[in-house]
């Protein structure tokens, strides 16, 4: 092969597969990733007891039936995240066949609020889901990016991140960062009150996620269908 007829190579466009490498989606914010998978405890059987402290059992009898009534509930909240995740799973398949681009990672804009009193205060909000995916398009992390600011005095400002690492749904890893402290630990540390609100949070944020991607499949769709409509259009 000639000098020549590798300089017409190189000018030649890359192949359709070579452009979709390169223009795969990224985390646009570094926060969004899963830091530290290696933490987590190990994966956990469908069915196995939640993960409770010690400290929940009391020696009041009522207390040992408080506690029954909380692991049966976390039970079938773990149970309706995992079905969650998997929908996710399922839509992601058929939603990079349309937008290649989004095969590692995608970006979901759950909530963005210009200006709102929240606790006292007029902030503004935003909450972002990212979506990460291995190479067989098995979900490998989910993280729930919340922040806000206060609108009059923007060094005020609170983010909070939720990471979830499939399928140890119930082991999310929680960071709260604000203008004057950093905060970090894992929700099977918390309280089952606290385990129960997060995972029926993270489940809520997943639906929305659903639903914004079966918005972007019909949105392709739509732009595929009205194209050439003003030609025919006689």
């Amino acid at each position: 092969m000639t000098r020549y007829t590798l300089l017409i190579l190189a000018l030649l466009p890359l192949p359709l597969w070579a452009q979709t490498q390169l223009e795969l989606k990224k985390p646009s914010d570094t926060m969004r990733t899963c830091i530290n998978p290696d933490t987590q405890t190990e994966s956990q059987a469908a069915g196995a007891d939640p993960i409770l402290s010690n400290k929940a059992i009391g020696t009041n009898p009522q207390e040992g039936q408080y506690r029954q009534s909380m692991e049966n509930l976390l039970r079938m909240e773990i149970a309706n995240v995992r079905v969650a995740v998997s929908d996710i799973v399922s839509k992601h398949k058929e939603l990079i066949d349309l937008y290649p681009s989004l095969k590692e990672y995608q970006e979901i804009i759950i909530e963005d609020v210009p200006g709102a009193w929240r606790e006292g205060q007029y902030v503004n909000s935003k909450r972002v889901l990212s979506l990460g995916f291995a190479n067989n398009g098995d979900i490998k992390c989910v993280v729930l990016d919340s922040t806000t600011r206060a609108v009059y005095n923007p060094d005020q400002w609170t983010r909070k991140l939720m990471r979830l690492y499939y399928p140890n749904v119930q082991t999310m890893e929680l960071e709260t960062l604000r203008h004057n402290y950093r905060m970090h630990g894992t929700l099977e540390k918390g309280s089952p009150e606290i385990q129960l609100r997060a995972l029926r949070l993270i489940y809520q944020n997943l639906r929305t996620a659903l639903y914004s991607m079966d918005m972007m499949i019909a949105a392709y769709y739509n732009v595929r269908n009205k194209k050439n409509e003003w030609q025919i259009n006689m």
